[in-house]
């Protein structure tokens, strides 16, 4: 019976994170300095060089939304709201929601920094990449119990490995005020 309704507790939480469809196309970044990339990669041409920089390990999708107090006085998502995002070597402008392709550096991606502006109200949000790996070791151990969790938070720390995991952005939504 108490799992029937921890079932339910579960899909309602569920049904009040979902969001507007995302309709449009994913929108790919721009390198600031093109000449510099090769494709996506904005360090291209310089790791072609023998640079050392950052190794490219192929494309992410950012997913990004907007939310605002509305009219009734509720809390919801908005559509259409003019953004634009900046990582200091890629930047693009796009409206909410929507799907953004960004590289993949791994532990060396770029912090992502997204404004978005809807009339009188406007705000930004910086976003640092995480390890997708590791988030996911730690969200097998929330049901754990706190010690369960103390010890597989030290077995997560002990088996994390920049260059193997999997590095990339949580969902960035931007509360417009």
């Amino acid at each position: 019976m108490k799992l029937s309704y921890l079932a339910a507790a579960a899909v309602l939480v569920l049904a009040g994170c979902e969001g507007a469809e995302i309709t449009q196309p994913p929108i790919t970044v721009t390198p600031k300095n093109p000449s510099a990339a090769v494709g996506l990669d904005v360090y291209g041409r310089a790791r072609a060089q023998g640079s050392p920089v950052p190794r490219f390990r192929g494309q992410e999708s950012v997913q990004v939304r907007t939310r605002a107090q509305l009219e009734d006085g509720s809390n919801g998502e908005l559509t259409g709201v003019p953004c634009t995002l900046d990582s200091g070597v890629y930047t693009a402008s796009f409206t909410t929601p929507a799907n953004i392709i960004v590289p993949d550096y791994g532990p060396d991606s770029p912090a992502l920094f997204v404004r978005c502006v809807h009339g009188e109200k406007s705000n930004s949000v910086t976003m640092q990449p995480v390890n997708l790996t590791a988030q996911a070791r730690s969200a097998s151990a929330a049901g754990a119990g706190l010690v369960g969790a103390i010890v597989i938070g030290a077995v997560n720390e002990a088996r994390r490995n920049n260059e193997t995991d999997d590095f990339g952005y949580n969902p960035i939504t931007v509360r417009l005020r």
